[in-house]
């Protein structure tokens, strides 16, 4: 029957989103308390400090992002995650190896692009590139799934998208900035990924 192949992606789907929360979520938690009960906060000084060579600064290209100043800074980025996961699992294929592009390419943005002399930690750089992602998926790639999913996070989360682009004090503006135009990039160039899945089924 024309259901099942549709129900096994769906399926499917849903299992990469349930996937896509541990990938991510995990590791956010995990780094979080781990730094505040066993090293003392000492993981956060190895958050991106840009156009520098030292050890701490490349660190933090790949691994700011799980990197969280308090609580509510920690719970704000996983609030915003939780939708934009579940919206990007269920339309992209090999998410995992999209997550880790966007993840290194928000990092690497922010690196060239953040004021000198200052550090830059947390998700929203992340939050801001795959949401990027699916803004370049759906107008350069017309990937139509992405359409409906930045309808979606526009009509919920405008205002926050649009303060957040906004330079201000304690917000790392390179970091929204630099992540979204990552994504975008990456997202403009995905098309294979979507006429592949098309073609699957």
């Amino acid at each position: 029957m024309k259901w099942q192949p549709l129900f096994a992606l769906v399926m499917a789907r849903l299992k990469q989103v349930i996937g896509l929360y541990a990938f991510v979520l995990i590791p956010m938690w995990g780094m979080f308390f781990l730094n505040k009960i066993a090293v003392f906060g000492l993981w956060n000084i190895f958050g991106i400090v840009p156009r520098t060579f030292d050890l701490g600064s490349m660190v933090g290209v790949f691994a700011s992002w799980t990197m969280h100043g308090n609580f509510a800074h920690l719970l704000g980025n996983t609030l915003v995650l939780l939708q934009i996961l579940f919206l990007f699992g269920l339309f992209e294929n090999n998410a995992y190896r999209t997550i880790l592009k966007l993840i290194v390419a928000s990092g690497v943005m922010t690196w060239l692009i953040a004021s000198p002399l200052t550090i830059h930690i947390g998700a929203s750089g992340l939050c801001f590139a795959m949401l990027g992602y699916m803004i370049g998926g759906a107008v350069f790639a017309r990937r139509w799934g992405y359409l409906l999913a930045c309808i979606v996070m526009g009509t919920g989360y405008w205002l926050t998208i649009k303060q957040g682009l906004m330079p201000q004090q304690g917000i790392s503006f390179a970091a929204h900035f630099g992540g979204l135009c990552a994504g975008l990039l990456l997202g403009a160039n995905s098309k294979h990924a979507y006429t592949s899945i098309t073609k699957r089924f």
